[in-house]
């Protein structure tokens, strides 16, 4: 378990960052492609990482574009809503990396274990939610009001990004020998 989450860990590190030199050195889909072989290491053992394994490589697929165009500085509506689903799936991914985490962190010896990925589970879904729901309707807001969230809203999101990494690196430590875990994965 350690090992897929070593990869999960450098996946979603090469999904979040972009480093823009003509191309993106931090591919997605290279992180998708490491985040794709941790949940195939999991889904050995727990069934309920199959969906991150599909999801993983979709991600892989569709992202395979944004290497080569810098999405940050993009004014053509097609890529800007490119760059749009390319947040909603990364979004989708690690939703569904949580849930394969609840289901097979289930141990009463876990406890705190659940909770804290309960809590970070709360926290980024609400703030992408969040920051879905502004980019939806942003064309409503006059400049100030929707700049002032809108600026808020970004900071909070990459802050749960960063989080989110930490907490994929302390699962990454964690001795799961110790742990009878649920081998069903349901």
């Amino acid at each position: 378990m350690n090992k897929a989450f070593k990869l999960f860990f450098w996946g979603y590190l090469f999904v979040f960052f972009r480093l823009q030199i003509g191309i993106d050195i931090l591919a997605a889909p290279i992180g998708y492609y490491l985040i794709y072989s941790g949940a195939r290491l999991l889904t050995q053992r727990y069934r309920v990482a199959k969906k991150v394994e599909i999801t993983a490589f979709i991600g892989m697929l569709i992202s395979v574009p944004g290497v080569f165009v810098n999405l940050s500085e993009v004014s053509d509506m097609g890529w800007t809503i490119y760059a749009g689903i390319l947040f909603i799936w990364k979004t989708i991914v690690v939703y569904y990396l949580f849930g394969t985490w609840k289901s097979i962190i289930q141990e009463p010896g876990q406890a705190q274990l659940r909770n804290r990925i309960n809590t970070a589970y709360i926290w980024y879904m609400s703030i992408h939610f969040m920051m879905m729901l502004m980019t939806a309707f942003s064309l409503n807001f006059g400049d100030h009001a929707f700049s002032t969230f809108f600026i808020i809203i970004s900071f909070a999101l990459v802050a749960m990004d960063v989080l989110l990494l930490f907490l994929i690196a302390s699962l990454r430590r964690e001795n799961w020998a110790e742990y009878k875990t649920n081998e069903a994965g349901t």
